[in-house]
């Protein structure tokens, strides 16, 4: 028996909708005829997401946002409701990348900032949207796998997704049965983040960035780095109706990094 992952007329806000995680989210909604509320800090980033999004035959909402700021977040959820009428899946995507830095050596200024983003930004969306959503509602916070693995220079980051992947746990008991709360642990994804690590790996190793991917995709058991396309499939399964009895739960989305 087929079963429509989506309620007809259903409405998603997807966080940190630039390119990457974001942007194949948001795209993985319209697809499956969701309309969608796209939010991120940079409007020309948002203008390209929404273009993606309109040539699938959905007309998205644009929020400009920064997640640290609790009224930001609490506008994304107004004017989704006041422009769709309803809203029934958040997707918390946005993040703060972290400061590198020793925990010896750390700012705690630096430390609230991330939290701001990470743990407060998704704690501000979930009490603006969990009165108005519909019911049944779905809520899915992307996670890190550093909050399992705790990786040196990482503390603030580690720290502030550990307390993400608390906030889920305890949010979807709180919120059940109207709304389920799940999240995913991600590992290595392709694109810009992951770019950008790769260069400075790179130079710090004296390895080429060819040669970087090439050694992070061998030690996946799969083989590759998965791609953007591929983890956003984890989050719409969350938020489906595949998922119905699913909640408090995370899915580890690594290929294979780590297992448990």
């Amino acid at each position: 028996m087929q079963v429509e992952m989506f309620e007809p007329g259903s409405v998603a806000i997807v966080t940190g909708a630039g390119p990457g995680m974001g942007r194949a989210i948001a795209l993985g909604f319209a697809a499956e005829g969701v309309d969608v509320v796209i939010a991120a800090r940079r409007k020309e980033r948002l203008d390209a997401v929404a273009a993606d999004v309109r040539a699938l035959g959905r007309e998205p909402l644009v929020v400009t946002a920064d997640l640290s700021e609790r009224d930001d977040c609490h506008a994304v959820v107004e004017q989704a409701v006041a422009h769709f009428g309803r809203l029934d899946h958040l997707v918390q995507n946005g993040h703060h990348a972290g400061d590198w830095v020793r925990v010896a050596d750390a700012d705690p200024d630096s430390w609230k900032n991330i939290f701001d983003v990470n743990f407060f930004g998704a704690m501000h969306l979930i009490q603006a949207a969990a009165p108005v959503m519909h019911d049944p509602g779905s809520i899915v916070l992307v996670n890190s796998g550093a909050a399992l693995r705790n990786p040196p220079t990482m503390g603030a980051y580690s720290a502030s997704k550990s307390a993400l992947a608390s906030l889920v746990r305890t949010a979807a008991l709180e919120l059940g049965p109207r709304i389920r709360v799940n999240g995913v642990y991600l590992g290595p994804v392709t694109g810009e983040s992951l770019d950008t690590g790769a260069a400075s790996t790179a130079a710090a190793t004296g390895v080429t960035e060819e040669e970087f991917f090439r050694q992070r995709a061998q030690e996946l058991p799969i083989r590759h780095i998965p791609t953007p396309e591929e983890c956003a499939g984890s989050v719409l399964f969350f938020a489906s109706r595949l998922a119905a009895p699913v909640t408090g739960q995370h899915l580890s989305v690594n290929g294979g990094q780590w297992v448990t």
